[in-house]
C-alpha cells in the first residue's frame, strides 16, 4: 500500500498492511535536510528535503509544512525574532492593552512572505510525492493565533475576563484562516493541520465559548473545501474531549498525558479518529527499546480500528535512531492484531 492509501483505510477502518505512522518531526527535518532551525521555518526548499529524507528513512506516511506557530502572525503584522536553532517570535504582541486592533492587516497568503513560503512547501510537497503520501497544510487555530498576537498570559487573562474585543478579533482571525487554508490546499494539500495548543489551558468553559465555534467552522470550511482536518492541541485535553467531538476533525492529536484509550472509546464511531499519544521524551527520546514496544503496544491494544499512532506531541531531534525504526517496525505488527 502506498502512504495515502494505507491512511484512507485506516480512517475508514478497513484493514492496512500497517498502521500509518503519524510522528510530527520538525527538528528532526531540520536536521535530516542539514539546515539550522532558522533556515528550516524561512526555507520551504530545505523543508521540503527534510521531508523527503524522513518518510524514506523513518517510514513517516505523511509530509506536512508544520514548523512554527508565527507565519500569520508575520503576516498580520507582526515583527519576529528568529533564533538560529529556536521557534521564531513577536518581539512585542500587535495587540496591546488598548485593545487596538487596528495594527492587524488584512493579508492575501499570496502575497506575505511566510504565508507564501508555506504554500510553497505545500507545492513543492505535492510534485515530489506525487499521489503517494498524503501532504499536510498547516495553520493556527483561534486561541492559538489570539496567542500569538496578543501574548498567551496576557489572552488568558483576556478570556477569563470576558473582553470584549474577543468578539471581533475571532472573526477576524478566523477570516485569515479560511484564506490560508484555501491557498494550501489549492497549492496540493490534502489535510490542514489546525494547531490550536493554547485551547488546552483554558478548559471547557471557556473552549465552549472561544474555541468550540471557531475549530467547528474552520473544519466545515476545510470539509466544504475538498479538504481533511487534523486538529492538533497538544496538552492535557482530557476536559475537552467530549466537546471536540463536536468539532468533527478527520484526526485529533492525543496528547501523551490525555487517557488514550479514554479517547479512542469516546470517538469510537464518529467521524474522527484519534492519533497518538506516545510519550515524545519520555519513551521516544530517553526510553530503552523495551519502553518504546511497551508504549507502542499499549497504545495498539486500546486503540480501535481506526486509531493512527504517533508521538503525543512533536518527536525531538536527539530522540535516537534506533526507537524512531524501531515504533515503524512495531506497527507492521499492529496491523495483524
Amino acid at each position: 500500500m502506498t502512504s495515502i492509501e494505507r491512511l484512507n483505510a485506516r480512517l475508514a477502518g478497513k484493514p492496512v498492511d500497517k498502521i500509518p505512522n503519524m510522528n510530527i518531526f520538525m527538528t528532526i527535518i531540520a536536521r535530516e535536510a542539514g539546515a539550522s532551525y532558522r533556515e528550516y521555518v524561512q526555507n520551504y526548499q530545505k523543508l521540503v528535503e527534510g521531508n523527503l529524507i524522513c518518510i524514506e528513512k523513518y517510514g513517516v506516511d505523511s509530509v506536512s509544512v508544520i514548523s512554527d506557530p508565527m507565519r500569520e502572525a508575520s503576516a498580520f503584522g507582526a515583527e519576529l525574532v528568529f533564533p538560529e536553532n529556536g521557534v521564531p517570535y513577536a518581539a512585542k504582541p500587535l495587540i496591546m492593552d488598548n485593545f487596538d486592533l487596528s495594527a492587524l492587516k488584512r493579508f492575501d497568503p499570496q502575497e506575505s512572505e511566510r504565508t507564501l513560503d508555506r504554500l510553497k512547501g505545500c507545492e513543492l510537497l505535492r510534485q515530489r510525492v506525487g499521489k503517494d503520501y498524503p501532504v499536510i497544510g498547516w495553520l493556527e487555530g483561534c486561541i492559538a493565533e489570539a496567542a500569538d498576537l496578543r501574548g498567551l498570559n496576557e489572552l488568558l487573562v483576556d478570556l477569563a475576563m470576558g473582553e470584549e474585543y474577543l468578539d471581533e478579533l475571532f472573526p477576524l482571525i478566523l477570516e485569515q484562516q479560511k484564506r490560508f487554508a484555501k491557498a494550501q490546499l489549492e497549492a496540493g494539500a490534502d489535510f490542514i493541520g489546525v494547531g490550536n495548543a493554547a485551547a488546552s489551558l483554558i478548559g471547557p468553559e471557556l473552549y465552549k465559548k472561544y474555541g468550540l465555534p471557531w475549530d467547528r467552522e474552520i473544519t466545515g470550511y476545510i470539509h466544504e473545501n475538498g479538504g481533511r482536518v487534523k486538529l492538533h492541541i497538544c496538552g492535557n485535553i482530557s476536559s475537552l474531549l467530549e466537546l471536540i467531538v463536536q468539532v468533527e476533525p478527520d484526526i485529533l492529536d492525543v496528547d501523551w498525558m490525555v487517557d488514550f484509550g479514554r479517547a479512542a472509546a469516546l470517538f469510537a464511531g464518529t467521524k474522527t479518529a484519534v492519533s497518538g499519544n506516545v510519550n515524545p521524551v519520555a519513551v521516544v527520546m530517553q526510553g530503552s527499546p523495551k519502553t518504546v514496544e511497551d508504549g507502542i503496544k499499549r497504545c495498539i491494544a486500546q486503540g480501535t480500528s481506526t486509531t493512527l499512532i504517533a508521538g503525543g506531541c512533536e518527536i525531538p531531534a536527539a530522540a535516537p535512531d534506533e526507537n524512531l525504526l524501531l515504533m515503524d517496525r512495531l506497527l507492521y505488527f499492529g496491523s495483524m492484531e
